[in-house]
């Protein structure tokens, strides 16, 4: 439990830091809003991978589900959030999306039809009001509404994932397209909300603590799956207006982002969750969540930030630091709240 001085800490440091955000937008629009990309694309994650499970386990059942909800059922109450936090990316849209000024290699009659402002727009606004809806009726799902309703909510959540992943994330240095590269996003989530899990469940038997290193496990192989055949595939096909996108981000500064991300995200929680007994200890795992949240932020700054240069990468900390204080308030004295209460009354 975060004890109400501690709320006061979360809302200083996250005010502090967003601040330092504001003078750094004043100073160098262009930076803070790449940075800021960065924080919201990274904190999102937990909400978004936490409404994920909630809906799957509707669909599945399983004694994890009811383990992990007091933890994931007040991280999805936080999507609504999301809203709030798009706003200051609406306002940079030309900062960071050349095609907004008619650059980056598009395509006329895409542009035309597809990635241009009002499309752009709405669809962000679909996605954000639909994840928004799915995470506020979530709690009040019925034992003969729930099934329907998790069923409908995933292919939805599915579908906005696919289509808001590229426009937010890819077409910031068009014009690179991947058909996985929204599965990759989606994967993500889903490992980022099994580590926020992994640090704040209230409580964990052994036999939870195993299911969940188990999760992490899984989703840990699925990313790397994912990534690996995406650039293999690339690769292997010779598209070299693809291969340059790889190429940039695997040489010089961009390296070691790249090097961060497998080793925090991949290498070592791989290789710590093969071992029953760090499945099985609650604060072996906790270890091992703080490795893949670090490797995750690596992964959302190799995206993003050589489309908008290295400097960004101080006003993305700034961001994130913003936004997890921010999600953490939310959390304690907000609508998650609320549900963090049900969540413990439930049967």
């Amino acid at each position: 439990m975060i004890r109400a001085p501690a709320n006061s800490v979360f809302a200083v440091t996250g005010g502090l830091a967003g601040l330092a955000l504001i003078i750094m937008a004043i100073v160098s629009p262009g930076i803070a809003a790449g940075g800021w990309l960065i924080g919201f694309i990274a904190t999102a994650a937990i909400p978004l991978g936490s409404l994920a499970w909630l809906l799957i386990h509707r669909l599945t059942g399983g004694r994890w589900g009811a383990a992990l909800r007091p933890a994931l059922l007040p991280a999805a109450g936080a999507v609504p959030l999301l809203a709030l936090g798009f706003v200051p990316l609406l306002a940079a849209l030309p900062l960071l999306y050349p095609w907004v000024a008619g650059g980056g290699a598009i395509n006329p009659d895409v542009a035309a039809l597809y990635l241009n402002v009002p499309s752009f727009v709405l669809r962000s606004v679909i996605g954000l009001l639909g994840w928004s809806l799915l995470a506020l009726y979530l709690p009040r799902m019925t034992e003969y509404t729930g099934v329907l309703f998790a069923g409908i909510g995933l292919v939805f959540h599915a579908v906005a994932v696919s289509v808001l992943a590229t426009d937010w994330i890819l077409s910031a240095q068009p014009p690179f397209f991947s058909t996985s590269f929204g599965a990759s996003i989606a994967v993500a989530q889903l490992l980022a909300a099994l580590a926020f899990a992994a640090l704040f469940s209230p409580k964990l038997d052994q036999s939870m603590t195993r299911d969940l290193g188990g999760l992490m496990l899984t989703a840990v192989l699925g990313i790397t799956y994912l990534n690996f055949m995406t650039v293999l595939v690339i690769w292997y096909g010779d598209l070299p207006d693809r291969v340059s996108w790889f190429i940039e981000r695997l040489s010089g500064a961009w390296s070691v982002l790249a090097w961060g991300a497998f080793v925090f995200g991949a290498l070592a929680p791989t290789a710590a969750l093969l071992f029953a007994r760090v499945r099985e200890s609650r604060a072996a795992l906790r270890w091992v969540a703080v490795s893949i949240l670090t490797g995750l932020a690596c992964y959302f700054a190799w995206l993003i930030t050589p489309a908008n240069g290295i400097r960004t990468l101080a006003a993305a900390a700034l961001a994130l630091l913003t936004l997890s204080c921010a999600f953490v308030l939310w959390s304690r004295i907000g609508l998650s709240a609320r549900l963090l209460k049900r969540a413990r009354t439930a049967p």
